[in-house]
């Protein structure tokens, strides 16, 4: 089987902030509060800032995922024996690389772009956020010809990790909902309990010479034997947390599209794929092994029968229903009024005509403020 070619990455683009606006994303909002003194970040002897930093971002813990291949802005700490982890939110992903120099930082921007950032990993009295540009632009400007995104790729790597292309002029090919299981997660591990999925993780290529053919890969119930997983918070790669990456990266890059470029198209493009009619079925069960998935669920918001977008099925699909949870996400809110209009629109007249698309309308209906009136019961 011929791999897809992609950068395990997660990055956005940079969107500079005049000082005297309000901060516009959870990166510069944090920034502001270190400035003003009323936020500071506690530094560990293991891990550094990471700790704080998740929970001053309101990034969880178990939301962690691991990527193997030598790639990011510290490609040569990265290994399958010091994998690369990474922490997500709706609006917010923090990288850490195992006795790294940077943490890396990503944020959708309320402004209808990206912002990147990177923070000095080294103790310090005053840490600070370096806002990014070129270096991270020149890789994810690739993900589409509007705005660069965030990318989640598959790769194929060799024992030590060093990545494989098989076209360097063109080496990003995005793996979402979208795509076969069979061709996602080259270049990550993969964590909890999946017994009827095959896919491309925690497999290198056994012959550097032919680096493309690798053997099919299954989920693992530990990681113990692969790397000392004291270097990380959590010991997993959690499956249903890289599914949920996943299912976010490719609502942001289309919105991101949409937003920078309307077309009927695009516009038809993201309702599929935020009412998962696009999805590829899960061929059994699945289950995470971080606690990611009951914390995820709990977020929430609810409706008064305790129902929420962000409840997962995991048993043919990802979700209960037919309606993503970025709604909620400050890159949702991002979109140009007159094309939220419209998308308001299609959503409602697509979910109307189902029992769980109807049981959807309610629940947003229930938790969102200022949707359209057509909306209400």
């Amino acid at each position: 089987m011929k791999a897809r070619v992609l950068l395990p990455l997660i990055l956005l683009a940079t969107v500079s902030r005049a000082d005297d606006q309000a901060p516009t994303n959870p990166v510069a909002a944090l920034e502001a509060r270190l400035e003003a003194g009323t936020a500071s970040l506690a530094y560990g002897d293991v891990h550094g800032y990471l700790p704080a930093l998740l929970a001053a971002l309101a990034v969880p813990q178990d939301s962690q995922v691991l990527t193997f291949t030598r790639s990011s802005l510290q490609f040569d700490r990265i290994s399958p024996k010091a994998p690369r982890a990474i922490y997500f939110g709706p609006d917010v992903a923090v990288g850490q690389v195992h006795d790294g120099k940077l943490i890396e930082i990503i944020a959708n921007d309320r402004r209808g772009a990206a912002a990147f950032y990177t923070l000095d990993a080294a103790r310090s009295d005053k840490p600070r956020f370096t806002e990014e540009g070129d270096r991270c632009v020149a890789c994810h400007g690739m993900v589409n010809a509007v705005a660069p995104g965030w990318i989640v790729a598959s790769i194929a790597a060799t024992e030590d990790g060093t990545p494989h292309f098989t076209d360097i002029a063109h080496p990003f090919d995005l793996t979402d909902q979208t795509r076969p299981f069979e061709q996602r997660w080259g270049g990550w591990y993969v964590t909890g309990r999946a017994p009827a999925m095959r896919h491309m993780g925690n497999v290198t290529a056994p012959d550097p010479g032919q680096p493309f053919d690798l053997p099919p890969g299954i989920t693992l119930a530990s990681l113990s034997d692969r790397f000392d997983t004291a270097q990380t918070l959590k010991p997993t790669s959690d499956i249903v947390a890289l599914m949920t990456l996943e299912h976010q990266a490719g609502f942001i890059n289309r919105l991101y599209a949409l937003n920078g470029s309307y077309s009927d198209k695009a516009l038809a493009d993201l309702v599929a794929y935020m009412t998962f009619a696009d999805e590829v079925p899960l061929p059994g069960p699945v289950s995470g092994d971080s606690g990611f998935t009951a914390a995820f669920a709990k977020q929430g918001p609810h409706d008064a029968g305790g129902r929420s977008l962000r409840d997962f099925d995991l048993q043919t699909r990802l979700f209960r229903y037919p309606l993503s949870y970025m709604v909620y996400s400050g890159a949702f809110d991002s979109l140009k009024p007159e094309i939220k209009e419209k998308l308001w629109r299609r959503l409602y007249d697509i979910l109307h005509m189902s029992g769980p698309g109807r049981d959807a309308i309610a629940i947003l209906a229930a938790t969102k403020p200022g949707l359209p009136a057509y909306w209400k019961p």
